[in-house]
């Protein structure tokens, strides 16, 4: 062990590749000795089932619940957004991907609720950073990581599919700042037909987002 400041290091040996290289000679000897390691793993993966490799899509490796991938919109125990339009989520967002319209609540004890909440995934960069500004534990991260559309326009999450799809029950939920949830729940459409409080607006948003702050820009 090395001493090192604030602690200790390992000593681990330093291989110069480039060096290494110039002094061995390849021959055929060498080559066969590479193929061998070749076809020595191939020969425990027929017969010990010795298998590191995964076969996606069939097989998923899990993944942590600190796993920082699609985002979820969470709901209260009625069922209805958890969401209440404050826009700090958007706010603090560095890829400025997410797009609010806020809308009057029908429940005077709630100031508002999204009427559109969009976000475009292929501008997200999964910082993470809607999740720890949100005050309504209102948006988390989920464990899905794959995405493959054929439309531009499908890599726009709206209200619905921020809310329910397949994969948070499947991959389940990912990055958020309260393990459980302290206030909120994911939606469950097997016990709820439908959300209270869908979103109304039926056309997406453009891919261009915030078009007021490019317009400054010009």
């Amino acid at each position: 062990m090395t001493p090192v400041k604030g602690g200790y290091a390992v000593d681990v040996p330093v291989i110069n590749v480039s060096d290494r290289a110039r002094r061995e000679q390849a021959s055929v000897f060498s080559t066969f000795k590479a193929f061998g390691v070749t076809f020595r793993r191939m020969f425990r993966s027929l017969f010990k089932g010795d298998m590191p490799t995964i076969s996606y899509p069939e097989q998923q490796r899990p993944y942590s619940e600190r796993f920082r991938g699609t985002h979820i919109l969470t709901v209260r125990n009625d069922g209805s957004l958890k969401c209440v339009a404050c826009y700090m989520c958007a706010t603090i967002c560095p890829a400025e991907c997410i797009y609010i319209e806020a809308g009057e609540h029908p429940n005077p004890e709630i100031e508002k609720f999204p009427q559109r909440f969009d976000i475009d995934m292929m501008r997200c960069i999964y910082c993470g950073f809607c999740v720890d500004a949100c005050p309504e534990e209102a948006i988390v991260m989920s464990r899905e990581h794959h995405q493959a559309v054929y439309n531009r326009s499908d890599t726009i999450y709206n209200i619905e599919k921020l809310m329910q799809r397949p994969g948070i029950a499947a991959k389940g939920p990912g990055y958020r700042p309260n393990v459980p949830f302290a206030e909120a729940r994911i939606f469950d459409p097997a016990t709820q037909k439908e959300c209270p409080f869908p979103s109304v607006v039926d056309e997406r948003h453009p891919a261009v987002l915030y078009e007021s702050q490019i317009n400054k820009r010009h």
